[in-house]
């Protein structure tokens, strides 16, 4: 359908809004960036869509292309895959937010910029937010079990995130306790093949991500840890083991990076207008 900025897809629910172009503000303008956790991310706008809480966010470059190309994309694809990723990890029963309607408008010829918006998750904290608040520690290792079994769920589904960091798994407060979602899921494909390389990779990430922005301020114990890999692994010793040490020698691996992270803390930012310039972003409850 048409709204009187772009061009969308959406949800039943959620049409009439979209097509009033309720949603047309994130796809005005020049693309904002913040460095960070999920750096490359733009910040989460809150919307109302159909009568439901849902947010979106601008599709933007990450890596080299992001200062040259920011929120500009070669057609459509980026954000209409999107649908696609979700609807298949919903089908293999793995949490994401549902998707209520992406966009794009046309700029510069081939290029178009895009957004997604996608249902809020309630009482969304991302693990982040959940580390530094220094919850109790069985709350602290029910989610680190959580959370590994959503990892596991995504590998043995054969889906690759590409960007799986603590800011891109989140709680949400449900009947019978915190639900971990994987969220942005951008990028992201799926795989016939995912073997060990590959899951390593995936992981890698999330201990990357971990180590820049919680080791120093929240750190888990050895046992943390071990809880979490040993959940991720279930019954699969020689995985465990593998892992394990794999792991260790990227951990080793990081020690150059860890200094230049020191050197040169990352100027974060919440999402939204106003925020504190000093610490990570607010859970994204959504893209």
């Amino acid at each position: 359908m048409r709204s009187p900025a772009g061009s969308w897809f959406a949800r039943p629910e959620s049409a009439d809004d979209i097509r009033e172009g309720r949603a047309d503000l994130l796809l005005a303008g020049p693309a904002s960036r913040r460095s960070g956790p999920g750096g490359g991310r733009g910040p989460v706008v809150h919307l109302r869509l159909g009568g439901q809480d849902a947010v979106g966010k601008r599709s933007l470059h990450g890596g080299l292309l992001g200062p040259l190309l920011g929120g500009l994309h070669l057609g459509t694809g980026r954000a209409v895959n999107q649908i696609r990723l979700a609807s298949r990890l919903e089908r293999c029963g793995i949490p994401t937010p549902e998707v209520l309607a992406v966009g794009w408008r046309r700029r510069a010829l081939l290029f178009a910029a895009q957004a997604i918006v996608t249902r809020a998750i309630p009482r969304a904290q991302n693990l982040y937010e959940a580390a530094i608040e220094d919850a109790p520690w069985r709350r602290r290792r029910a989610i680190l079990a959580r959370s590994a079994e959503l990892v596991r769920a995504m590998h043995d589904a054969g889906f690759l995130h590409a960007d799986l960091n603590v800011t891109n798994l989140v709680l949400g407060g449900g009947p019978e306790g915190d639900l971990v979602y994987v969220v942005d899921l951008e990028k992201g494909r799926f795989r016939a093949d995912m073997d060990s390389t590959r899951r390593l990779a995936g992981l890698s990430r999330l201990l990357r991500s971990y180590e820049k922005w919680l080791a120093g301020r929240a750190p888990l114990t050895p046992r943390d840890e071990l809880i979490f890999l040993r959940r991720y692994c279930r019954s699969d010793r020689v995985l465990l083991r593998e892992l394990q040490e794999r792991l260790q020698r990227y951990r080793r691996g990081l020690r150059v990076r860890r200094l230049a992270w020191k050197v040169m803390p990352a100027n974060v930012s919440t999402a939204g207008a106003g925020a504190d310039r000093t610490t990570p972003p607010r859970a994204r409850s959504g893209p």
